[in-house]
């Protein structure tokens, strides 16, 4: 149920629109005071606010511009009543953020159709706030997989590069052994290492290779895991 919090010091007019609001199925706060209302904004955090301009202890535009400068209570939707129907009064109040001005004496349909007005507008810039934030947090997170992706690649040449620079370097020292004149023995003793070596590195592709095919977003917790009980390579 939507909360809609009414500060007007005739109380004739407010006890008219806590009865029309409650018909309406809203759950009316009500005060004859502008400080007690103003405090009361901070506590209960209504859903709308319905203030009169003049007031005794603090006018509706002080009322506002102190609810405008408070966190949880600056995005509140705020409806001026006042008595007077001056360009320039309505100007004032929408400048501090007012969302809709109603001039006294207003039917009980202008009444409800300001509230629901401005409820509506403020349910549809919640959502859309909710939808940015939620298609902002998707991007960022996007954005940091991909480079959790790029550095895991990144690293996987690392390794493959390590794992390999070994075996390359005696398969090579196999090769021009073998070129040489060698007894029978130490040719079967290279013959052996090269065969070691390739089967080494063949593995070793092997396994970069399998895990190669787990670089994209969707396996990325797989990858993580398969990284963390395969390094070192």
């Amino acid at each position: 149920m939507n909360s809609v919090l009414v500060i007007e010091d005739d109380q004739e007019i407010l006890e008219n629109i806590e009865e029309i609001l409650e018909l309406q199925s809203f759950q009316a706060l009500t005060t004859s005071s502008s400080v007690a209302g103003l405090q009361l904004a901070k506590e209960a955090l209504p859903s709308l606010v319905i203030c009169d301009v003049v007031m005794p202890e603090m006018d509706g535009y002080t009322v506002l511009s102190e609810l405008r400068q408070q966190a949880e209570t600056a995005t509140i939707p705020f409806i001026f009543l006042t008595g007077r129907s001056e360009r320039t009064d309505v100007r004032m109040g929408m400048e501090l953020g007012a969302d809709d001005y109603l001039t006294k004496p207003f039917t009980q349909e202008e009444l409800i159709g300001a509230v629901q007005s401005c409820l509506n507008k403020y349910d549809r810039l919640t959502r859309q706030s909710e939808a940015q934030a939620q298609a902002a947090q998707s991007i960022e997170k996007q954005l940091q997989t991909s480079q959790e992706l790029a550095e895991m690649n990144s690293m996987l040449l690392q390794k493959l590069s390590q794992g390999l620079r070994h075996p390359v370097s005696n398969i090579t020292i196999a090769t021009y052994m073998l070129k040489q004149h060698i007894s029978d023995q130490d040719l079967d003793r290279y013959i052996a290492i090269l065969e070691e070596e390739c089967a080494r590195s063949t593995s070793l592709l092997n396994e970069v290779s399998g895990l190669q095919e787990y670089l994209n977003p969707s396996k990325i917790n797989l990858l993580r895991g398969k990284l963390k009980l395969r390094i070192p390579l």
